[in-house]
């Protein structure tokens, strides 16, 4: 009887313990997010991004991710548009780099973006992992973040044909932009001489744009100085424009990439980003665009990045937060840079450790990051629309088909009207 009494008693030890074991060990209660992104295209960036985001899934099997691929940022900005009209605010949306726009805006007024920073406060690693630069930038006067990037948009120069400046007889680098119109001059004089079809540049609408943003931020506070310089500035463009000869406002950054890769320009005017488009048989070199200071002035910007739904949903919510946790981790932000060539917002990652693997890129982003002054890039400082009228019609401006004072006026009232819209 007393080894009946030990036996019963052991096994009602036993059951106890295994059911205080399986209290402990319950697993999570499977929940399903909706992620949409712009990463929906052939090529090799957007294969790599759609392949990181798939290695989420699998790390979290308790979590069902809807993935929404979208060929395009402006697709992508539509659909999430519908959705919401339906009253089916995604989960997770990636505005991929987009600067400030009504879509955000609204989701922002309308309380349908979650606010990640009591989570960062609660989670010291998950904040370390996100830059600071994104920290300055988007975080509310009330202490809110309802966006955070997973890479930096790094900016303010233009990549060089050493092997065209160096025919042509450039010696040094232009840092002021008398000296760059006197770089354009000697290519194009070179050019004549030599009967080749090398141009000194075929800058697209949104390079002229970037030229217009560095001329007229010579404060150190981000304004546009709008009412006094922007005439000016606009005879500065003409002056540039003559050793040019793009007029046709679909003209883009791809045809200017095209022309550059083909040999036949000096100068291409894009982002650090731009460093995994050019082709290798270009002897290419990053260089910062000039200024009337003659400072080094530079973007570093962090741009729309991941937006997450405020659902009211526990689960959801905290299976979203999880989402962009792992797409701020270390692993995962050294699989971006190596596998799309985008610079990492996570500081932990050391472009140093690059130098050798990447030197272009690793050359083009140290001069951005180790200049003098910072500005941001022109998708945080343009509204939409008037981005839109500018590269639309700067082209008008440069050709005399529009008057710089008639192009003022139009950007000068949709300016009023931004400013009005955000009172």
């Amino acid at each position: 009887m007393k080894r009946r009494s030990r036996s019963c008693l052991f096994g009602l030890i036993l059951l106890l313990a295994l059911s205080l074991c399986g209290c402990g060990e319950k697993e999570k209660e499977p929940v399903t997010i909706t992620v949409i992104h712009a990463w929906g295209g052939t090529g090799a960036d957007h294969v790599a991004m759609r392949d990181i985001y798939d290695g989420f899934q699998k790390e979290n099997p308790d979590i069902e991710v809807q993935m929404i691929s979208m060929p395009a940022r402006e697709e992508m900005l539509r659909k999430v548009e519908d959705m919401i009209m339906v009253g089916n605010m995604p989960d997770v949306i990636t505005f991929s780099g987009m600067g400030q726009n009504t879509t955000y805006d609204f989701i922002v007024k309308n309380n349908m973006a979650l606010d990640i920073m009591p989570y960062l406060k609660e989670d010291k690693e998950f904040a370390a992992n996100i830059s600071r630069t994104n920290l300055n930038y988007w975080t509310t006067d009330k202490g809110q973040l309802f966006t955070v990037a997973d890479v930096l948009s790094l900016s303010g120069g233009y990549w060089y044909n050493k092997d065209i400046l160096d025919a042509a007889g450039v010696k040094s680098l232009p840092k002021s932009w008398d000296a760059f119109r006197g770089m354009c001059y000697k290519i194009l004089k070179w050019a004549n001489e030599q009967e080749n079809e090398v141009k000194p540049l075929q800058t697209s609408p949104e390079g002229y744009l970037y030229f217009m943003d560095q001329m007229l931020l010579e404060d150190e506070e981000n304004q546009i100085l709008w009412k006094n310089q922007v005439r000016e500035v606009l005879k500065q463009l003409q002056g540039i424009y003559a050793y040019s000869a793009s007029e046709n406002a679909e003209y883009s950054y791809l045809d200017e990439t095209r022309l550059f890769n083909e040999g036949k320009l000096a100068v291409y005017v894009n982002g650090v980003w731009g460093a995994s488009m050019i082709s290798e048989n270009i002897n290419a070199r990053y260089a910062l665009l000039p200024t009337f200071s003659q400072d080094a002035v530079s973007c570093e910007s962090a741009c729309l990045g991941y937006v997450l739904g405020n659902s009211q949903n526990e689960q959801k919510e905290n299976a979203s937060v999880d989402f962009l946790k792992y797409m701020l981790s270390e692993k995962v932000q050294k699989r971006i840079l190596e596998e799309t060539e985008q610079i990492p917002a996570n500081e932990h990652v050391v472009l140093d450790a690059y130098k050798e693997a990447m030197p272009r890129l690793y050359q083009a982003a140290s001069l951005v990051l180790g200049a003098d002054r910072k500005i941001e890039v022109p998708d945080n400082l343009w509204p939409a629309d008037q981005k839109t009228y500018f590269t639309g019609n700067i082209f008008r401006v440069l050709t005399g088909a529009m008057t710089p004072e008639d192009f003022q006026k139009r950007l000068g009232k949709m300016r009023t009207t931004e400013n009005n819209s955000q009172k």
